[in-house]
């Protein structure tokens, strides 16, 4: 574990663009640095914490396996675990995605790429994005573009195209221009408390008779 306890340690360790190259090794940052102190990071698992408090990121790109901190304010995410509070940046490359602490805060950003974003207590409030390619999502509102995993878990849904691979459930609506199940014998997109909503302009005519007429009350724009 390679240990950084202030600005001019810091300073030892990156380089002209104050990036910092530890590849393969751990690294635990006890002090909240500044965007001009510290830009991109590689290395395996980074820690912004020190006995009292966690720390955010705010520079540019992170590369490695683990994220223990407090905000991502940066650029792109290319790891395994995020096991943080806030994520405001622009992609999300990697595993699992474990918001220890996310709870009725935002995830914003521009494509999310991994593989579960259902982590410990992920309750969060907002998934505002572009696209979606992972496999389960559980969380509350998804606000994005397109959905194209294996299950999705939340309140409400305002998105494009949905591919889902077994069970799409809502405890709201779904908002949505075009759903459909992958697995032979998935499960109808459910809605419990609100309803199914069709943006018609962008769907077969012939998808939204079907789903009338397995008894979806299907409201046409």
């Amino acid at each position: 574990m390679k240990t950084i306890k202030n600005s001019k340690e810091l300073a030892k360790l990156v380089d002209e663009n104050k990036d910092l190259h530890l590849e393969g090794q751990d690294v635990r940052i006890e002090f909240q640095f500044t965007k001009e102190e510290l830009r991109d990071v590689y290395c395996n698992d980074l820690f912004l914490t020190n006995d009292d408090e966690m720390f955010d990121f705010s520079g540019g790109n992170f590369t490695g396996n683990n994220f223990n901190g407090w905000d991502f304010d940066g650029r792109d995410f290319n790891g395994w675990d995020f096991d943080g509070r806030d994520f405001n940046g622009r992609d999300f490359n990697g595993g699992d995605f474990n918001g220890w602490d996310f709870n009725g805060r935002d995830f914003n950003g521009w494509d999310f790429n991994g593989r579960d974003f259902s982590g410990g207590n992920f309750t969060g409030n907002n998934f505002n994005g572009g696209d979606f390619n992972g496999r389960d999502f559980t969380g509350r509102n998804f606000n994005g573009s397109n959905f194209t995993g294996n299950n999705f878990n939340g309140r409400d849904f305002d998105g494009k195209k949905v591919s889902y691979w077994a069970f799409f459930i809502c405890y709201g609506s779904i908002k949505c221009e075009s759903i459909e199940g992958g697995r032979e014998n998935h499960a109808e997109p459910i809605c419990l408390d609100g309803k199914l909503e069709i943006k018609q302009d962008n769907v077969a005519l012939e998808a939204i008779n079907l789903l009338e007429e397995k008894g979806y009350r299907i409201v046409k724009k």
